[in-house]
Parts: structure tokens; sequence; C-alpha cells
């Protein structure tokens, strides 16, 4: 079992509960469907750090996904409309431009 299939994630207001599947900003317990729930859960793994959307891809899709990549925009705009206060001025979910997403531990 990973070490992550027990742990709680924290990037600021956000935490990750895997044991409980649960999601959590500022304290109050919010709705993630599965896909998402994993997609968050490796972005706060790697909190700070940038994550190519190949690399996304194959963690939260597998290695023989061939669907479009556009998938993991429309999954992060909906992490984003969970998670931030304003979705539109991402403050925890940023984008790096050609490269990937990352989650940041301090606004």
């Amino acid at each position: 079992m990973p070490e992550t299939a027990t742990a709680t994630l924290t990037a600021g207001p956000i935490q990750l509960d895997h044991a409980a599947h649960e999601v959590r900003v500022h304290g109050v317990e919010i709705h993630v469907p599965l896909r998402e729930f994993q997609l968050l859960a490796v972005l706060l793994r790697e909190a700070g750090r940038v994550i190519t959307r190949r690399d996304l891809i194959r963690e939260v899709w597998g290695e023989d996904y061939v669907g479009d990549t556009r998938t993991l925009d429309v999954h992060v705009r909906r992490l984003r409309e969970r998670l931030e206060d304003d979705p539109h001025n991402p403050v925890w979910i940023t984008t790096i431009r050609g490269v990937g997403y990352k989650i940041r531990v301090r606004p």
C-alpha cells in the first residue's frame, strides 16, 4: 500500500485524507468525485513542485490513456471551482504554461 494511502496531505487550507476519502477546505468537507480526488492527491503529494501534464495523465488515468488531454484541463477547472475562493484567479492550483500544474504550499 502506498504511503499516501493512509496519509493526510495538506497545502494551505486544503486537506485530503486518504483513509477517510475526504477533502476539506478551511475545515469544511467538500464532495470531490474520484478522478478529481486522485488528481488532487497527486498534486498534494508533490506540493510546491511542477507536475507535467503527461505525468498527471499517466498517474490519474493510466499509461494506456489515449483520450483528449483537455480532460485534464476540465478536471483541474472543476477542482479549482471546488477549492479556490476565486476559481478565475486561482491561488492554490496554478498553471505553469507549457509544462503542467502545481499546487502551492503558500499563497
